[in-house]
C-alpha cells in the first residue's frame, strides 16, 4: 500500500470515528459523551436485557399482551355500541386495558426478576461475578434496570390503546397520569421486593417456600393496587388537587425509600461476611424514617382527617419496621473483620455520631431503640397538634396516658431486644446464625414474656380470673392495655421503666470496646492497588486528620 493510500484510509477511519476536523465540533462532543455513557452502563443491565428480550418468557408475554389488547379493543368497542358515540365510555375500556397491563407489570416482570437472580445463585454464576469489579449493589441494580426496561416496553406497547380510551371521554388527564404513575411505581417496588427474596433460598428445599411467599406478596400487591386503580377509574378522584398531590408525594416517598432499603438488604445478602453489610441498611432505614416523619408533619396543613389518617399509618408502619429491624440488628455477629475495622470512623467526632451505623448487635440495639423512641415521641406530639386543628373533632386526648403508654412500650422493646441478644448469643456458640433468626427470637421472647406469667397466675388462682399485680410486670399485653386505660399502678409502671433503663444502659456499657480507638490502618499495598485501579496518584498512606488519635496509625495491629 502506498503512502497516499494509507493516509486516505486513516482519514476515512477518523471521519467514521468522529475524530476528523471535517466533523463538526458539537457532533464530536456528543459522540464523546455517548461513548462515556455507554462505557458507564451497568454490564449486568446489558446482559440481563439481552437475555430477557431473547427469552421465551418475554416473547410469549409480549405477544399475549398485544393479542389481549387487540381483543379487548374490538370486544369492548362492540359491547359499548351504539352508546359509545354519545356517552362517556372511557372507564369501561380503560378498566380492561389496566388489567391487561397490570398482569405483566405487577406479576410477570417481578417474578422473572426473582427467578433470574435465583438462577444466578443456583448456577454458580454469582460467584464468578463476585470476583469481578462489580459490587453486589450493581448486580441488584442491573436486575432492577432490566425489569424497568421490560416494563417500559409493555407500557409503550399499550400506550396507543390507553390514548384511544382517553378519547372516548369519561376519564380526565390527571387521573390517567396518576393511574399510570401508580402502576409504574408499584411495579418497580414489587420487583425490588421479589428480588429481595431470591438470595434467601440458598438451599433447594427452601426454594419452594420462598417462591410461594413471593407469589403471595405479588398477588396481594396486585389485588391492592388493582382495587385502588379500578375504583379510581370507575368513581373518579374523590380528593382535592392539594390532597391528591400530597398522597402522590407520600406514596412516592414511601415506595422510593422502602425500595432503597430492600435494595441494600439484597446487596447485603450477596456481600461476603468479611465486609460491612450493615451500614448501608441502617442509613436507608434512617432516611425512610425521616421521609415519613416529614410527610406526617406536613399532613397537619391539610386538615384533621388527612392528618390523623397519615399519622396513624406512619406510626404503625415505623413501629413494626423498627421492632423487626431491631430484632435482626440484635442478632448480628459481634466480631469485626480487619476489612470492616479499616472502614470505622477515624476521628473522635466520627466515633461519637457515626458509631451507631457500624455493624454489631450492641450498636444495632441502641440504634433501633433510639429511632423507635424518637418515632413514638414525634408521633405523639404530632397527634397532639392534630387535635388542636380548627376542624378537629371533639377528642379528649389524655396527654399523661399517652406518655405513660409510650414509656412502657419503649421499655418493653429494650427488654425484648436484650432477650433476643441472649438467645442468639447462645445459639451462635454451636451454630451459624443468620440475622433473620432474630425475628423468630423476638416472637419467642414476646410470647414468653406475656404467656408465662399469665399462665402461672392462672394456675395459682385455680384457673379463675384474677386481677393485675406486680407479678405480671413482664406481661406486656396486659400492662400496655392497662396503660391505655389509665389503670396502670404507679409501682408497676416504674418497675417496667426500670427494666427498660437497665437493659438499655447495660448495652451502653458493652459498647466500650466499640467506641475505643480500634480502627485499623489500610495496608500500603491495598492503597497502592486502589490508586492503580482508580488512576489516582498515591500521595500518602497516612490520612492527614487533625482529630485522629496518633496511636491509631502508629500502633495498629497488622492486618490479617
Amino acid at each position: 500500500m502506498s503512502i497516499a493510500a494509507k493516509t486516505s484510509a486513516d482519514a476515512n477511519l477518523a471521519v467514521i470515528l468522529g475524530e476528523s476536523e471535517a466533523v463538526p465540533k458539537w457532533l464530536r462532543t456528543i459522540d464523546r459523551i455517548a461513548v462515556k455513557a455507554g462505557d458507564s452502563i451497568n454490564p449486568i443491565l446489558v446482559k440481563e436485557t439481552r437475555q430477557a428480550l431473547k427469552s421465551r418468557q418475554f416473547v410469549v408475554t409480549f405477544s399475549l399482551l398485544l393479542f389481549a389488547a387487540l381483543a379487548w379493543s374490538i370486544a369492548g368497542t362492540l359491547l359499548l355500541m351504539p352508546r359509545i358515540y354519545f356517552l362517556p365510555s372511557a372507564p369501561t375500556l380503560l378498566t380492561g386495558y389496566y388489567i391487561v397491563l397490570a398482569v405483566p407489570m405487577l406479576l410477570v416482570v417481578p417474578l422473572a426478576a426473582y427467578r433470574s437472580l435465583e438462577g444466578e445463585i443456583d448456577d454458580g454464576t454469582l460467584e464468578l461475578l463476585s470476583v469481578t469489579s462489580l459490587s453486589p449493589r450493581q448486580i441488584v441494580m442491573g436486575k432492577l434496570g432490566s425489569a424497568a426496561l421490560q416494563m417500559m416496553l409493555y407500557f409503550v406497547a399499550l400506550f396507543p390503546c390507553v390514548a384511544y380510551a382517553y378519547t372516548l371521554r369519561g376519564v380526565d388527564l390527571p387521573t390517567l397520569g396518576l393511574l399510570m404513575g401508580m402502576l409504574v411505581v408499584a411495579g418497580l417496588t414489587l420487583t425490588v421486593i421479589a428480588i429481595f427474596f431470591a438470595p434467601m433460598a440458598r438451599v433447594r428445599s427452601s426454594q419452594v417456600g420462598t417462591l410461594l411467599m413471593v407469589m403471595l406478596v405479588l398477588i396481594a400487591g396486585e389485588v391492592a393496587v388493582g382495587s385502588l386503580a379500578i375504583n379510581l377509574i370507575q368513581s373518579g378522584n374523590p380528593f382535592t388537587p392539594q390532597q391528591t398531590g400530597f398522597f402522590a408525594v407520600t406514596a412516592l416517598a414511601f415506595c422510593v425509600t422502602i425500595a432503597a432499603v430492600f435494595v441494600m438488604a439484597t446487596a447485603a445478602q450477596l456481600t461476603p461476611e468479611s465486609e460491612n453489610r450493615s451500614t448501608a441498611i441502617r442509613v436507608t432505614l434512617l432516611v425512610h424514617e425521616v421521609a415519613l416523619i416529614a410527610v406526617a408533619s406536613y399532613s397537619l396543613v391539610l386538615g384533621f382527617d388527612v392528618a390523623i389518617l397519615t399519622i396513624w399509618a406512619v406510626t404503625m408502619h415505623l413501629c413494626v419496621m423498627w421492632i423487626a429491624s431491631g430484632a435482626m440488628m440484635s442478632a448480628e455477629a459481634a466480631t469485626m473483620t480487619p476489612r470492616i475495622r479499616r472502614e470505622l470512623p477515624a476521628t473522635f467526632l466520627g466515633r461519637l455520631f457515626l458509631i451507631w451505623f457500624t455493624p454489631g448487635p450492641a450498636t444495632g440495639y441502641v440504634f433501633a431503640g433510639a429511632n423507635l423512641a424518637v418515632t413514638l415521641c414525634v408521633m405523639v406530639l404530632l397527634f397532639e397538634e392534630a387535635i388542636r386543628l380548627p376542624d378537629a373533632a371533639s377528642i379528649i386526648w389524655p396527654t399523661q396516658v399517652a406518655r405513660t403508654t409510650l414509656a412502657v412500650a419503649i421499655s418493653y422493646f429494650f427488654v425484648a431486644a436484650a432477650g433476643v441478644r441472649v438467645i442468639v448469643g447462645l445459639l451462635r456458640r454451636r451454630n451459624t446464625v443468620r440475622v433473620a433468626l432474630g425475628l423468630a427470637a423476638m416472637a419467642v421472647v414476646l410470647l414468653l414474656m406475656s404467656l408465662v406469667p399469665y399462665s402461672i397466675g392462672l394456675h395459682y388462682n385455680d384457673y379463675r380470673p384474677y386481677s393485675y399485680s406486680i407479678r405480671q410486670v413482664t406481661n406486656w399485653v396486659w400492662t400496655i392495655q392497662l396503660a391505655v386505660r389509665a389503670q396502670l399502678p404507679v409501682i408497676e409502671f416504674w418497675t417496667v421503666v426500670a427494666m427498660g433503663v437497665l437493659a438499655f444502659f447495660g448495652h451502653l456499657l458493652l459498647l466500650g470496646r466499640t467506641v475505643l480507638p480500634q480502627r485499623l490502618a489500610t495496608p500500603q499495598r491495598v492503597l497502592e492497588e486502589r490508586a492503580r485501579m482508580s488512576g489516582v496518584e498515591l500521595k500518602s498512606a497516612v490520612p492527614n486528620d487533625p482529630f485522629m488519635f496518633k496511636d491509631e496509625v502508629l500502633h495498629d495491629a497488622p492486618p490479617s
